[in-house]
């Protein structure tokens, strides 16, 4: 993540490649390292550090909160960031990326605007990076706005996939998703409980 953070401990955000997220403080944010040390901020917890490889980690947060007008005008580069798991995060990138050894950094602003936040992305969750000319257009049934509750995590897990597989249900009810596609959603759903 660049030289920003060296010297100095930094609160992050970890997302590991299997959605457990652990809050920490490091030393030094760079992507220049093949780990991570992270200091432990829950204290009564039995680990005191942990030395993260960065292969296991999708990516870490270094901080978030809400754009300036000015970063809001000159938000005009849409991207889609397609991870190795299938999950795709889209928004707005703000200034360039920051290339290192073993990920990039960049700052994203959320497609609606109203937060943006600073990310470190190790090369080895990344599939890649696209630059859109729109946000996707295509329709519900083909993974549209309609079927992006089946892709966030929420805080009751269980009930929440129940409550997505009785939504995929529907969709292939009304006939607005084929049958195999409904197969393809059920096996990631139940690969989650």
């Amino acid at each position: 993540m660049g030289s920003p953070g060296a010297g100095k401990a930094t609160t992050v955000t970890i997302r590991f490649l299997d959605d457990e997220i652990m809050e920490g403080r490091v030393g030094s944010t760079s992507l220049d390292q093949p780990n991570l040390e992270l200091e432990m901020l829950d204290q009564a917890s039995n680990n005191e550090r942990a030395l993260i490889p960065l292969p296991s980690i999708k990516r870490i947060a270094l901080g978030s909160g809400i754009p300036a007008p000015a970063e809001q005008a000159r938000a005009d580069k849409k991207v889609a960031i397609r991870f190795q798991d299938g999950e795709v995060l889209k928004g707005y990138l703000d200034g360039d990326l920051m290339h290192a050894t073993y990920g990039i950094t960049m700052r994203l602003m959320s497609v609606e605007k109203d937060r943006i936040e600073t990310l470190g992305i190790p090369y080895t969750a990344l599939k890649a990076l696209f630059y859109l000319k729109s946000w996707d257009t295509r329709p519900p049934e083909f993974d549209g706005e309609e079927d992006l509750h089946l892709n966030k995590r929420l805080s009751s897990p269980l009930v929440d996939l129940i409550s997505d597989m009785g939504q995929l249900d529907k969709l292939r009810k009304r006939g607005a998703i084929t049958e195999s596609e409904f197969q393809r959603k059920r096996r990631k759903i139940l690969d989650n409980i």
